[in-house]
């Protein structure tokens, strides 16, 4: 097996906050991979174990071995597809947030913390940073979870933006398909107001913010159903079946037929990659 890719769920009280952990590893020296990544509404904390991770430029990243760094990456909000080239021996762990989700575990504003769409830095600080040795040297997945789980359990905040909440959260139950101006009506807010939260915390318009929702969740129903049918799924989700396929390329750059054909799903989530020698 040339790497391992095992995702694991956080403990229940943190599951409207953390959608899942993961971890990805290579103990060969000859591992020589790219993959491509898809626009996602989750964010995700990524920490490696002795790697330097460069950024090429906003959506290309090379990961090679490095027994003196250990960079945190985070990558906010996913509009566009990316690529990472690993090399070699590899420990990989990551943090898949919820929407909003690390808002509840950081202190300082979210764009002075993140002002890039990829970010080098360890928003939480030291006493993280020593957490994320102990989960680099553990063995069983689980045993990593459960010390991720501690920490975040202890360091948990409130975040008051409950308008914000409650927009994201009519987005989701709507699959994308609820009007901007119904929202702002729901929320007793201007539509202006409403695009200044979703910039602030999210750094996505309401919009782009409803389009990542509808294509994601299209594509964790084609995934359920053994014998896909493009044309329900276009149907439910979408104006019709040509609207579907043109958004569709817009966000994979690929058909939908041929997307499903070119990706592996990796763990037991909604991590989604494809893979090139």
């Amino acid at each position: 097996m040339e790497d391992q890719f095992l995702t694991c769920k956080p403990a229940p009280a943190l599951a409207p906050y953390i959608a899942y952990y993961y971890v990805h590893q290579s103990l060969s020296q000859d591992f020589d991979k790219t993959f491509t990544y898809y626009p996602h509404f989750k964010h995700a904390l990524t920490a490696y174990q002795h790697s330097s991770h460069c950024l090429l430029d906003d959506v290309r990243a090379e990961v090679l071995p490095n027994k003196h760094s250990s960079p945190i990456i985070y990558s906010k909000l996913q509009k566009e597809i990316g690529t990472v080239h690993l090399h070699g021996v590899f420990l990989k762990v990551g943090i898949v947030f919820q929407p909003l989700g690390i808002h509840h575990f950081i202190h300082r504003d979210y764009h002075e913390l993140f002002p890039k769409p990829v970010n080098y830095v360890n928003c939480f600080g030291r006493d993280f940073d020593e957490v994320l040795q102990r989960v680099f040297f553990t063995e069983e997945i689980e045993d990593k979870s459960a010390l991720l789980d501690s920490y975040f359990l202890q360091h948990k905040k409130d975040f008051s933006e409950e308008r914000l909440k409650k927009a994201v959260q009519l987005i989701m139950e709507s699959e994308g398909k609820i009007s901007v101006q119904y929202l702002a009506d729901e929320l007793t807010m201007n539509r202006k107001t409403l695009l200044r939260l979703f910039q602030k915390h999210l750094d996505c318009s309401v919009e782009a913010y409803k389009k990542l929702v509808k294509f994601r969740l299209a594509l964790i129903k084609i995934q359920k159903e053994k014998d896909v049918n493009l044309t329900q799924i276009s149907s439910e989700n979408y104006f019709d079946q040509s609207d579907f396929i043109k958004q569709f390329k817009k966000l994979t750059q690929l058909a939908p037929k041929k997307f499903l054909a070119a990706v592996t799903k990796m763990g037991s989530e909604d991590t989604i990659w494809n893979f090139k020698d």
